[in-house]
């Protein structure tokens, strides 16, 4: 696998006879999943890390399997036989889910440096199943909303160079489950079509799928139409099978497994949105991976990191910054496209999408690789202080008052004598203490019957 390299170094990989992928000069030896190479710059935290989020998405059936085992004797008919539906279908959803994931479960744990963990780890919102919609729109749900995106796609590509793809290198990083990577490859016939995804479930659907396997799938449609499709068996399946050039990656967008000026094209759709890091810091990293005149293929969203308003940039801005960071956009189109239009669910969406072509410049790749780092030195570092930010001292002050609150709790206070002895204690008002207690009491209460329903379903 020519284009491959270290995450860390960008060195050459060597494959060894057992499917592992090894960089000589960082002395790493990177994991296989099912064929797919699993290249981040730690791969044994990541490894562990993913590991972790499946034994997560299993705990969450779990919870569903507990939530739906026993319809409470006064449900109408309809309802008990809803719910009884649902607990089957989480039944069988729990083993396809387990069965999919089965590469997670082998291989040897590899040893791992503390630190270099902190820096690869991966955000906590991303779970396994984060994007299970998403996986049913690729291979499921009819090819109308896949056709029309990559028409679009294909049309602002084509009007971007007049020369064929034949001899042309292609990334899509994060690919999802897949589909819009098979569907460009099959309509541009590249050279080599690489697609890159952080999430192992959406790699090996996405390897297996596109490589001609069928697979089965629970959907559990957001608003069903009606009672016989809230959860409905599906089967994945590709149009036709694609050719061995559609590969498969799974790594860190933010440390691609390339070297430097690897790819003639490189699209990243429903990314710059979602993706943990800054917009800046992004388009340095697909400045290093385009070859100089190769073009860059932005779609989706613009709602970029609303958690920081400094990166919540408008069209307009990334258009800017692009200039500004080596690009020249050569096209910019809004187009009203189907999203996640499941036909077994009331919720269809219609989104004014975003597309932004630009071609990189000459000037040699911006900077060097450097890894992410997502904690701050001082998590990293245990030497240096730790600082005392405003929204520490307030959860400082919210752990002492549970803290306290619970204290409290000895079988005989009632909820209103605990505000009062907080309100002696001058921790708030009696009225806003009764409040502050129901409330956590109620978490507590909850929390334990969680516990204890998932207890019951094992």
């Amino acid at each position: 696998m020519p284009a491959l390299a270290c995450p860390r170094s960008e060195a050459p990989l060597n494959k060894q006879a057992d499917g592992r992928l090894v960089s000589a000069e960082a002395q790493i030896s990177f994991p296989s999943l099912e064929g797919i190479p699993f290249l981040w710059p730690e791969p044994g935290a990541a490894l562990l890390d993913w590991r972790n989020r499946y034994n997560a998405a299993l705990a969450d059936i779990e919870q569903q399997l507990a939530a739906t085992a026993t319809p409470a004797a006064d449900l109408p008919d309809l309802s008990r036989r809803r719910l009884q539906d649902l607990n089957a279908a989480y039944t069988r959803y729990y083993e396809e889910i387990d069965a999919l994931l089965a590469p997670l479960r082998v291989g040897d744990a590899l040893a791992t440096e503390t630190h270099l963990a902190l820096k690869t780890r991966l955000p906590a919102h991303h779970g396994v199943l984060s994007y299970a919609q998403n996986i049913h729109r690729d291979w499921c749900w009819g090819d109308e909303e896949n056709r029309q995106v990559c028409a679009h796609l294909i049309s602002a590509l084509s009007e971007a160079t007049t020369s064929p793809f034949d001899d042309k290198e292609i990334l899509l990083l994060g690919c999802g489950a897949g589909r819009l990577a098979y569907d460009l490859h099959t309509g541009l016939q590249p050279q080599q079509t690489w697609a890159l995804d952080s999430n192992p479930l959406l790699c090996l659907i996405g390897h297996r799928v596109s490589r001609g396997e069928a697979l089965t799938l629970t959907e559990f449609p957001l608003a069903p139409l009606d009672h016989d499709q809230v959860a409905i068996e599906r089967t994945l399946c590709a149009p036709s099978p694609s050719n061995e050039n559609l590969k498969f990656v799974c790594a860190d967008a933010l440390s691609p497994p390339f070297a430097a000026g690897t790819f003639d094209v490189v699209v990243t759709p429903w990314l710059l949105d979602v993706i943990d890091a800054s917009v800046s810091s992004c388009l340095q990293i697909l400045h290093r991976l385009l070859k100089p005149g190769g073009i860059w293929l932005q779609h989706g969203s613009v709602a970029f990191d609303g958690a920081r308003p400094e990166n919540r940039l408008t069209a307009t801005e990334l258009a800017a910054l692009s200039d500004r960071q080596g690009f020249q956009v050569v096209d910019q189109r809004n187009i009203q496209l189907p999203y996640l239009q499941s036909p077994a669910s009331r919720q269809h969406r219609l989104e004014l999408t975003y597309t932004q072509v630009a071609v990189r410049d000459d000037a040699p790749a911006q900077g060097t690789r450097t890894l992410p780092q997502r904690l701050p030195d001082w998590i990293i570092d245990v030497k240096q202080p730790v600082p005392l930010s405003q929204a520490f001292q307030t959860q400082i002050t919210t752990v002492r008052v549970h803290a306290f609150i619970m204290s409290l709790i000895d079988g005989k206070r009632s909820v209103k004598e605990m505000a009062k002895i907080l309100e002696e204690q001058r921790l708030m008002p009696a009225q806003q203490a009764e409040q502050a207690i129901r409330g956590f009491l109620t978490t507590m209460y909850e929390e334990a019957t969680h516990k204890d329903g998932l207890a019951n379903a094992r």
